[in-house]
C-alpha cells in the first residue's frame, strides 16, 4: 500500500509539471499574437501619419503659392523655377510620434499660360489678350517614402494678374 501513494505522488508531480509548461507555452502564444497585432496597428498607424503630415505640408505649399506677391512669382528667384527647370530642396515635413523626422523632397515649377504676351513667356499678342493678363501655374511636387516604396503627390496653383 505503501509503495503505491509513493508512486501516486511521483505521477502527480509530473503532472503539475507538465501542466506548468503547457500554460507557459500558451501565455508565451498569446503574447506573440499580441505582439505582431500591436506592431500591425502601428506599421497601418505610421503610413497614416506619413499621409496626413504630406497632405498638410501641400496645403501649405498651396497656400505659399497662393499669396507670394506677384512680382517675386515671375523674378529669376522665385522658389518656383521657369519651366522646364525645377528647383529642388529637400525639407522636413514632421516629426512621428518618438522625435523621428520625415523628410521629403520638394519639386518646384512655374508654366506661363500659352495666352502670355511673349516678354511673359508666352505666344499671345495684343489681339489675343488685349488686357495684358499674365498667369502662371505654379507646382510643386513633393517625393516622399514610406517603407520600401516612393510616392508623389502634387499641388498646381494659378496666378493671374
Amino acid at each position: 500500500m505503501k509503495i503505491r501513494a509513493q508512486h501516486k505522488s511521483v505521477l502527480q508531480r509530473g503532472s503539475v509539471l507538465i501542466e506548468i509548461a503547457v500554460a507557459y507555452g500558451t501565455l508565451v502564444t498569446v503574447a506573440v499574437l499580441t505582439l505582431k497585432a500591436a506592431v500591425n496597428t502601428t506599421s497601418g498607424q505610421a503610413w497614416t501619419v506619413k499621409q496626413s503630415m504630406t497632405d498638410a505640408y501641400l496645403t501649405r505649399e498651396t497656400a505659399l503659392a497662393s499669396r507670394i506677391p506677384f512680382s517675386e512669382v515671375t523674378t529669376d528667384g522665385s522658389l518656383w523655377a521657369l519651366h522646364p527647370n525645377v528647383t529642388t530642396s529637400t525639407v522636413e515635413i514632421g516629426k512621428l510620434p518618438g522625435g523621428s523626422p520625415v523628410s521629403a523632397t520638394i519639386h518646384r515649377t512655374r508654366i506661363p499660360d500659352a495666352n502670355n504676351l511673349t516678354t511673359a513667356g508666352g505666344v499671345g499678342t495684343i489681339t489675343t489678350n488685349p488686357g495684358r493678363t499674365e498667369a502662371w501655374k505654379l507646382q510643386s511636387l513633393l517625393v516622399y517614402t514610406i517603407g520600401p516604396r516612393e510616392y508623389v503627390k502634387t499641388r498646381t496653383a494659378l496666378r493671374i494678374r
